[in-house]
């Protein structure tokens, strides 16, 4: 979806809930329509890679690569962002201005039912992509999934909008919103160095693999052309399946690793995709910080891969 069109849904949502409080019915009704639409968008996403020859005929020669890539970037993200939130002792910073919402995260987190349903929507979706469509269905499910996520971003604009408490927990944030992505972004392309080495890929390659972010199909275009069609493919693959695995261990990360560890993995989807998702695990506090941190990665994608290709 366009830069533009994020903003717009995302804070006219912002406004409309910043004009209501959280107990009015509609904020309720939002919240219900939001996870209607986590399920939809989550179902064509599946669609889309279930029906997608691509990457199927791809899986049997660079799958493997691929998955240890982007399992990688996401572990080390996550580390990276643990490391420093006990640094500077930020655990539950952003819950620490209302206990209401503590106890609200905690009651999610209890219950595994949305992550079930998120899992089982996953899984349903590629299925039904492999099995029962033929890819020509592309356009349409692209269609269905701009429509989803439009509402899901309405639905969570309007859901921060009524939480008062969010504005003081972003000041005490402060500076600390751009050390997080600049800290994914550092964490990603390590861990793809690292893992390049073993399997016998240069620098240059496997940090310009890394600095995809999860931007599956602006990585993928950029180093096919600057680089090979073959690395083009890896790159592709390992943002597709970092997109999919942060889908999957979203619920986990938060709750076992707290709410800001659970902007880490998403990478630069989380100004978009998977925003909706890291609200359902981390909750209303953590989705500016979220949205930020996506949009600093986004931009950085097509600064770096270039750079690390020239190395």
């Amino acid at each position: 979806m366009d830069f533009y069109l994020i903003i717009l849904f995302l804070f006219t949502g912002i406004l409309l809930g910043f004009h209501l409080d959280e107990k009015n019915y509609f904020v309720k009704f939002a919240d219900l329509i939001t996870k209607i639409g986590l399920v939809i968008l989550l179902l064509a996403m599946g669609a889309n890679l279930g029906s997608n020859e691509k990457i199927f005929l791809q899986l049997g020669e660079i799958g493997f690569q691929a998955l240890v890539f982007a399992a990688v970037s996401i572990i080390f993200s996550v580390l990276a962002v643990i490391i420093f939130v006990k640094i500077l002792d930020l655990n539950n910073l952003l819950l620490g201005a209302d206990p209401d919402t503590e106890s609200e995260i905690e009651e999610q987190n209890a219950d595994n039912t949305m992550t079930i349903l998120i899992f089982s929507s996953v899984v349903l979706g590629i299925l039904t992509g492999y099995f029962f469509l033929n890819g020509g269905e592309a356009v349409f499910l692209d269609l269905i999934t701009n429509y989803a996520l439009a509402v899901l971003l309405f639905g969570v604009g309007i859901d921060i909008g009524a939480s008062r408490e969010i504005i003081e927990d972003l000041k005490l944030m402060g500076w600390k919103l751009i050390v997080i992505p600049l800290l994914i972004a550092a964490a990603s392309v390590l861990g793809t160095v690292i893992i390049g080495f073993v399997f016998n890929f240069s620098l240059g390659e496997s940090a310009a693999v890394g600095a995809g972010f999860g931007w599956y199909s602006l990585s993928g275009v950029l180093i096919s052309k600057l680089h090979s069609a073959e690395l083009g493919s890896l790159a592709f693959l390992t943002n597709v399946f970092r997109e999919l695995l942060t889908v999957m261990i979203l619920p986990f990360v938060a709750k076992y690793f707290g709410s800001l560890a659970a902007i880490a993995p998403g990478g630069a989807t989380t100004m978009d995709v998977t925003l909706p998702l890291v609200k359902e695990a981390g909750g209303e506090a953590v989705v500016i910080p979220a949205f930020i941190s996506g949009a600093v990665l986004s931009t950085l994608v097509p600064i770096l891969v270039p750079l690390f290709l020239s190395i």
